[in-house]
């Protein structure tokens, strides 16, 4: 029999956005996958979940390289799907912890995809996506009565942001810090720089909130940076 594969979603960054759900499946499982960007590196999702569960609890070390190589992509995804599905061969339960929610921009979604077809037991356990904890702390609304929400997933890679601000009342827009220059002096030009406000690291020690994006060009800017545009005002 085949163990039960847990993609968990464990919020943006302030461990006490874990759900109760979240907790309780951390607890059970035999076994922990930890996505890491490189073998050196510290995993920001193990960081945030680790309170979660008890020491001496199994990790799966998974490395998902940052890339934009589709090749170097696939290659980790079928290695990861091989270490999982070892384990779960084995009838070991698997949780895979993902930062925010599994079912938004997760690279959790292609091996659940992948083992769910094979026909393994899986369940998606969502969590608190970063753009929603970002409103929160920022003060912000999303979406009021009738207003539309856009949310972009890279900043820096989207062709057709003047016509998304144009066509949206509120626009989320995710791992900005790239594109931050150039983004400010659009919003400028499209009269919203001071309707945006600028979340990095959200719920962290580290956390800036900066409304009207005021920092400098200068500053270093997290990768973890969201940018809020609501064109109704802030307030």
């Amino acid at each position: 029999m085949a163990g039960k594969l847990y993609g968990v979603g464990i919020g943006p960054g302030d461990p006490e956005l874990i759900t109760i759900k979240a907790k309780r499946i951390l607890t059970e499982v035999d076994v922990i996958a930890v996505p890491k960007t490189a073998v050196e590196k510290e995993s920001m999702a193990q960081t945030i979940a680790e309170s979660a569960f008890e020491k001496g609890k199994e990790l799966l070390e998974l490395i998902f390289p940052m890339s934009f190589d589709e090749k170097v992509l696939e290659k980790s995804w079928k290695e990861a799907i091989g270490q999982i599905r070892e384990k779960l061969d084995m009838d070991r339960s698997v949780a895979f912890i993902t930062l925010g929610d599994p079912t938004v921009y997760s690279t959790y979604m292609y091996i659940h995809k992948k083992l769910h077809r094979e026909g393994y037991a899986t369940e998606i356990i969502p969590g608190i996506t970063s753009f929603c904890a970002s409103a929160a702390r920022a003060g912000v609304s999303l979406g009021e009565n009738r207003e539309t929400i856009a949310v972009i997933p890279s900043a820096y890679e989207c062709e057709h942001l003047e016509e998304v601000l144009q066509r949206f009342d509120n626009i989320v827009l995710m791992k900005a810090s790239k594109s931050l220059p150039k983004l400010k002096e659009l919003l400028k030009e499209q009269g919203l720089l001071e309707k945006s406000v600028l979340v990095s690291r959200c719920g962290l020690e580290d956390e800036k909130i900066d409304y009207g994006l005021s920092l400098t060009d200068a500053e270093k800017i997290s990768y973890f940076t969201t940018v809020i545009v609501k064109k109704s005002g802030l307030e």
